[in-house]
C-alpha cells in the first residue's frame, strides 16, 4: 500500500492459535491472505504449541503471504538449531520466510527452560545473532562467543537473502538491530515512541551498517479490534495490559514512552490504552496504521486483540479495518 506522502508500506495481520485447534490457525491465515494481508505473523508465547511447527503448517496452505516469527525467543533453541528451522520454513514456504528473533522473557527461559541466570542482553544477542545471520548468509559458521557457540555448515537449502528481524524496543537493542539484522519488529511501542525513541536508535544503527538503512523493515504491531461496543474490549485490554505492568522490561518501555502515573499505579489509563490499541469503528484501525507509517513503520501487522480473537468474522473485519 502506499501512503498519503507517497511511501509504500506494507500491511500484515498476527495469527493467534491461544484456544484454537490447529486447523482452524491455518484457516485464519488462509483468509488473511485472502483479504490482502501481504504478511502473517505468529507470536511464540508459553504453553502454546511450538509457531515453527505452526509456520509450517501456514507454509503449505497459503501461497503468496510471507509468514514470519514474531518472535522466536533465544531460549528456545541453541543458535545453529535456530538458523536450520528457519532454512527449512524458508525451502517449505518457497522463500517466504521471515525469522524474527527476540530475547522474549527470561524469567521464563531460567524458569521453563531450566537455564542459568540470563546473560548480559545486548552482548549475548550480538553473538547469538551473528552465528545465525552468518549460518544464513555464508552457508558456514565456526564462532565460539562467552554465551553462545556454534560451528556448522548448511550450503544446500539455504538462501543467503532470507530475512532476519529482531524484536525489540529497548535503544540497545534496537541499535543491535539497525547495525546487523535486516528489519525491527516493535510491540507496545506507541506511534509516539516509534517516532522519538525507536527510529533514532535504528538511525545509530544504520550508521555502523554497510548501505545504511536501505532494505531495513520497521515492523509496529497494532493490536486491533473492530467493534460497535468498544467498552468490553477496552476493559478486556486492560486487564491484558496489566500483566506487562508487572514486567520489568515493560515498565521501563511505558515510562519511555509518558505512561510513568501508570507504571507507578500499576494501572492503565484509558490514555494508554487509546495509544497502545485501535478499538472502535475500521476509521481507527486505518487512522493509527498511518500514525505508525508517518512515525517510521514500513510495516503494520494488525493483531486482532481481545474478543475479537474469538470469532472468525470479527477477526476478519478487524484486519479488513487495516486495508481500508
Amino acid at each position: 500500500m502506499t501512503a498519503a506522502t507517497g511511501r509504500r508500506y506494507r500491511v500484515g495481520a498476527v495469527v493467534e492459535q491461544q484456544a484454537l485447534p490447529a486447523a482452524e490457525v491455518c484457516d485464519r491465515a488462509v483468509l488473511a491472505e485472502k483479504l490482502g494481508m501481504e504478511s502473517l505473523w505468529m507470536v511464540q508465547l508459553p504453553n502454546q504449541r511450538d509457531i515453527a511447527t505452526m509456520l509450517a503448517g501456514l507454509a503449505t496452505c497459503t501461497r503468496s503471504a510471507t509468514i514470519g516469527a514474531a518472535i522466536l525467543p533465544v531460549y528456545t533453541r541453541p543458535a545453529v538449531t535456530m538458523a536450520h528451522t528457519a532454512m527449512t520454513l524458508d525451502e517449505l514456504s518457497g522463500g517466504r520466510f521471515i525469522l524474527g528473533l527476540g530475547l522474549g522473557h527470561r524469567g521464563i527461559g531460567e524458569w521453563m527452560f531450566g537455564m542459568g541466570a540470563a546473560p548480559p542482553a545486548v552482548a549475548s544477542m550480538r553473538e547469538y545473532l551473528g552465528i545465525v545471520t552468518g549460518l544464513v548468509r555464508d552457508g558456514e559458521v565456526s564462532s565460539d562467543g562467552n554465551w553462545f557457540s556454534g560451528h556448522s555448515s548448511c550450503p544446500d537449502m539455504r538462501r543467503p537473502g532470507m530475512p532476519i528481524y529482531l524484536g525489540a524496543f529497548g535503544p540497545r537493542m534496537l541499535e543491535l538491530a539497525g547495525e546487523l539484522a535486516d528489519g525491527a519488529i516493535l510491540w507496545m511501542c506507541s506511534p509516539r515512541y516509534v517516532r522519538e525513541h525507536a527510529m533514532p536508535a535504528l538511525r545509530r544503527g544504520w550508521a555502523r551498517r554497510p548501505g545504511g538503512a536501505d532494505g531495513f523493515e520497521v515492523v509496529a504491531v497494532l493490536n486491533a479490534a473492530v467493534t460497535e461496543h468498544p467498552a468490553d474490549d477496552i476493559e478486556g485490554f486492560r486487564r491484558y495490559l496489566n500483566m506487562f505492568l508487572r514486567v520489568s522490561t515493560y515498565r521501563t518501555l511505558f515510562e519511555a514512552s509518558g505512561y510513568g502515573d501508570c507504571v507507578k499505579a500499576g494501572v492503565p489509563s484509558d490514555a494508554m490504552i487509546s495509544d497502545l490499541a485501535a478499538i472502535g469503528p475500521p476509521e481507527l484501525i486505518a487512522e493509527r496504521l498511518a500514525e505508525y507509517v508517518r512515525a517510521g513503520a514500513t510495516e503494520v501487522a494488525v493483531a486482532p486483540t481481545v474478543t475479537v480473537h474469538q470469532s472468525q468474522d470479527r477477526f476478519a473485519e478487524t484486519l479488513a479495518g487495516g486495508l481500508a
